[in-house]
């Protein structure tokens, strides 16, 4: 790295700006604050990768609070990183390598935990639950089985760094 990154103009292009504010719309997982996504889809599409709080909080027109929570707990899921450049006060955000793995695995864990709350409930339902509880818990086991195989295959082929992800799913499709 050879120094901090230069100033954006200030003028995100149209596409950009649809991508965050569709990403904005989803709120990925229920209970994300939109500012959130927003902020990950800037670091996503922004030019250069590496940002700071204040143009981050420029370019989403963002509050400097919305920014620094969303900094905080994008960085505490793993889906950025801090970077600092030698004689630079600010402290620049960037997605940070594996973080979509991350996130995956975040969610696939959430679902490992509604099943094994599904199973605890059928263990001490005795004859009181019906078929929906049962239907929970398989539909569950049955998609973090095939999450797991997944984040499994992922890993394994971002780490022999032989081929990118990308390379592997075209071949796959």
């Amino acid at each position: 790295m050879t120094g901090p990154p230069t100033k954006h103009s200030g003028t995100m292009p149209g596409w950009r700006q649809r991508f965050i504010e569709e990403l904005g719309g989803l709120a990925l997982e229920p209970g994300t604050p939109r500012p959130g996504v927003r902020v990950l889809g800037w670091l996503v599409v922004s030019v250069p990768p590496q940002q700071s709080a204040q143009q981050i909080q420029a370019e989403l027109t963002l509050s400097a609070g919305s920014v620094s929570a969303a900094v905080r707990m994008l960085a505490d899921d793993g889906m950025i990183e801090r970077v600092a450049h030698p004689g630079d006060r600010h402290t620049y955000y960037r997605l940070r390598r594996g973080g979509w793995e991350r996130a995956m695995a975040a969610h696939f864990r959430t679902l490992v935990q509604v099943r094994e709350i599904a199973d605890r409930a059928l263990e001490a339902r005795g004859a009181e639950a019906d078929h929906r509880l049962g239907e929970m818990k398989d539909t569950y086991a049955w998609f973090g089985a095939r999450i797991a195989e997944l984040l499994v295959d992922t890993n394994d082929i971002v780490a022999s760094g032989e081929r990118s992800l990308q390379t592997q799913r075209n071949m796959v499709s």
